[in-house]
Protein backbone atom coordinates (compact mmCIF):
# COMPACT_ATOMS: atom_id res chain seq x y z
CA UNK A 1 0.00 0.00 0.00
CA UNK A 2 1.74 3.41 -0.86
CA UNK A 3 1.58 6.58 0.63
CA UNK A 4 -1.12 9.01 -1.06
CA UNK A 5 0.49 12.18 1.29
CA UNK A 6 2.76 13.67 3.81
CA UNK A 7 1.87 15.77 6.81
CA UNK A 8 3.91 18.81 8.07
CA UNK A 9 5.26 16.43 10.94
CA UNK A 10 6.03 13.98 8.54
CA UNK A 11 8.29 16.41 6.30
CA UNK A 12 9.69 18.21 9.45
CA UNK A 13 11.06 14.27 10.32
CA UNK A 14 12.44 14.68 6.73
CA UNK A 15 14.47 17.40 8.16
CA UNK A 16 12.51 19.99 6.31
CA UNK A 17 11.82 23.24 7.85
CA UNK A 18 7.99 23.25 8.67
CA UNK A 19 8.19 27.21 8.18
CA UNK A 20 9.37 26.73 4.43
CA UNK A 21 7.34 23.61 3.51
CA UNK A 22 4.52 25.98 1.24
CA UNK A 23 7.97 27.51 -0.74
CA UNK A 24 9.08 24.05 -1.27
CA UNK A 25 6.20 22.04 -1.73
CA UNK A 26 3.91 24.63 -2.95
CA UNK A 27 0.09 25.02 -1.21
CA UNK A 28 -0.98 21.80 0.93
CA UNK A 29 -4.19 20.40 1.34
CA UNK A 30 -6.32 21.31 4.45
CA UNK A 31 -7.99 18.21 5.55
CA UNK A 32 -9.35 18.18 9.51
CA UNK A 33 -7.25 21.19 9.63
CA UNK A 34 -4.03 19.48 9.01
CA UNK A 35 -2.26 20.29 5.92
CA UNK A 36 -1.02 17.14 3.31
CA UNK A 37 1.05 17.38 0.88
CA UNK A 38 0.21 14.61 -2.57
CA UNK A 39 3.17 12.53 -2.35
CA UNK A 40 3.40 12.58 -6.05
CA UNK A 41 4.12 16.20 -4.99
CA UNK A 42 7.29 15.34 -3.02
CA UNK A 43 8.70 12.80 -4.50
CA UNK A 44 8.49 15.08 -7.74
CA UNK A 45 10.45 18.28 -6.28
CA UNK A 46 12.87 15.52 -4.66
CA UNK A 47 14.11 13.88 -7.53
CA UNK A 48 13.48 16.67 -10.19
CA UNK A 49 15.03 19.93 -8.04
CA UNK A 50 16.76 19.06 -4.85
CA UNK A 51 18.40 15.80 -5.85
CA UNK A 52 20.17 17.47 -8.48
CA UNK A 53 20.82 20.69 -6.42
CA UNK A 54 22.02 18.81 -3.67
CA UNK A 55 24.02 16.46 -6.46
CA UNK A 56 25.62 19.46 -7.58
CA UNK A 57 26.79 20.80 -3.74
CA UNK A 58 28.40 17.43 -3.24
CA UNK A 59 30.76 17.92 -6.42
CA UNK A 60 31.62 21.78 -5.44
CA UNK A 61 32.09 20.77 -1.73
CA UNK A 62 33.78 17.15 -2.12
CA UNK A 63 37.20 18.12 -1.68
CA UNK A 64 36.52 19.85 1.10
CA UNK A 65 35.26 17.42 3.45
CA UNK A 66 35.46 20.49 6.60
CA UNK A 67 32.93 22.06 5.21
CA UNK A 68 30.72 18.48 5.37
CA UNK A 69 32.15 18.28 8.84
CA UNK A 70 30.87 22.16 9.67
CA UNK A 71 27.64 21.56 8.30
CA UNK A 72 26.97 18.48 9.73
CA UNK A 73 28.03 20.08 13.39
CA UNK A 74 26.11 23.28 13.25
CA UNK A 75 22.92 21.17 13.50
CA UNK A 76 22.13 23.28 10.08
CA UNK A 77 17.82 23.02 9.32
CA UNK A 78 18.92 21.78 6.12
CA UNK A 79 22.45 20.82 6.42
CA UNK A 80 24.37 17.74 5.04
CA UNK A 81 22.88 14.68 6.79
CA UNK A 82 19.43 15.64 5.38
CA UNK A 83 20.86 16.03 1.84
CA UNK A 84 22.04 12.68 2.09
CA UNK A 85 18.87 10.96 3.54
CA UNK A 86 16.94 12.91 0.80
CA UNK A 87 19.11 11.31 -1.66
CA UNK A 88 19.08 8.27 -0.89
CA UNK A 89 15.13 8.76 -0.92
CA UNK A 90 15.24 9.49 -4.34
CA UNK A 91 17.91 7.23 -5.45
CA UNK A 92 15.46 4.16 -3.53
CA UNK A 93 12.51 5.13 -5.68
CA UNK A 94 14.36 5.27 -8.71
CA UNK A 95 15.84 1.82 -8.50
Amino acid sequence: MSKDFYTASELAALGYVPERLTSVFGEPDSVDGEFRWDTDTVDAVERDVLAPAARIMFDAFAPEWNTRVQMTGSNLALGWPQMEQMLARVTLRES
